[in-house]
């Protein structure tokens, strides 16, 4: 899934250290703990790379993901978390400058979307064969900035030219086996894609960030033939982690205060929001009704909140050493992480 920028993280060695001195103190437990107010951060299985993304199936399969490209040649680090909730190593592909920005998922698969220094990144995770291999991208692109996938094998990608700034949208209707000739998204121009919800092989919504550091918002109807924009509050910086269900979506918002959940049901002519505490890096629903939502304190501590309806829960948190940078939900179950860390709980 998409999220919201990445923010400073502790020193990698630093952190594997509190790692190390958390499992001392808990145990050698490998499975997730989940529990409605309590939940129980594990050590990731690598340390050789910092976790930075999660995607998990509808039915229930997660994955967690990392790279870490600092060195002479890049490591790639990745891990599976099983119904039973046992999280086991997953080997994924390396290449020259990756970097992982997105995943989207249907019931029995998932995309993981990139760059890498010849241009677009995909990887395809298929729960059957417990494997992640390099998918096929468009043909030209610099980088996927955003990914949707609406429908068993149906998705839609967003990535760059490289060229003039702008971004084009791409789809799929075999799992990213094939895509079709990218159409260029022109208001996109100079912008920073953050967000695609495709809620039909037709109509979706994209959001990106403009150089002044508003946000805009257009949705198409006609597989990105033509766009629309939409009105959004003046006061956005971003909007990420976009989940919408035809014309109901919700989604993560920031300002230069604070981060927001927002949500419409109007046709995308209201947006109401609920102002969060803490400073929200992802959010994840398995319902438009039940979500997650993580980041950290203002202080810089790991922070996870359960969110149903307009009433946010504030979980503890018990061996999460630092920050949580991504969530994702499937249907029963929601998987958060940190850099080190991964942790499950029901929504």
């Amino acid at each position: 899934m998409s999220r919201a920028t990445r923010t400073a993280r502790p020193t990698w060695p630093v952190v594997a250290a509190v790692i190390l001195a958390a499992v001392g103190l808990a145990g050698c437990a490998r499975t997730a703990v989940i529990h409605p107010y309590v939940v129980t951060g594990q050590p990731s299985l690598s340390i050789d790379a910092p976790l930075e993304n999660v995607a998990c199936t509808a039915a229930g399969s997660c994955l967690a993901v990392g790279v870490d490209d600092a060195g002479p040649t890049p490591v790639a680090a990745g891990e599976l978390r099983q119904g039973g909730g046992r999280w086991t190593p997953l080997v994924v592909p390396n290449a020259p400058q990756q970097t992982i920005t997105a995943s989207a998922c249907w019931t029995s698969q998932c995309l993981i979307a990139g760059s890498t220094s010849s241009g677009d990144s995909l990887w395809t995770y298929d729960p059957k064969s417990l494997s992640v291999s390099v998918s096929p991208a468009p043909h030209g692109g610099r980088g996927v900035s955003a990914v949707s996938c609406f429908a068993p094998g149906s998705c839609a990608v967003v990535d760059s030219t490289g060229v003039a700034g702008d971004s084009r949208i791409s789809f799929s209707d075999d799992g990213g086996t094939t895509w079709s000739t990218p159409l260029s998204m022109q208001w996109t121009t100079d912008t920073a894609v953050t967000a695609l919800a495709c809620y039909d092989g037709f109509d979706c919504l994209a959001a990106a960030t403009n150089a002044r550091s508003h946000v805009l918002l257009e949705v198409t109807h006609d597989r990105g033939l033509t766009w629309s924009p939409l009105a959004v509050p003046s006061t956005w910086t971003t909007l990420t982690s976009l989940t919408c269900v035809q014309s109901h979506c919700v989604a993560l918002a920031s300002t230069s205060a604070t981060s927001l959940v927002v949500r419409t049901g109007s046709f995308f002519r209201e947006w109401k929001d609920l102002a969060l505490a803490d400073d929200a890096s992802a959010l994840a629903c398995a319902t438009l009704t039940h979500c997650v939502v993580v980041g950290h304190t203002p202080s810089r501590g790991p922070w996870l909140a359960t969110l149903k309806g307009v009433h946010v829960t504030n979980i503890t948190l018990k061996y999460v050493p630092a920050a949580l940078v991504d969530v994702a939900c499937g249907a029963k179950v929601c998987t958060a992480i940190g850099d080190a860390t991964v942790m499950a709980l029901r929504p």
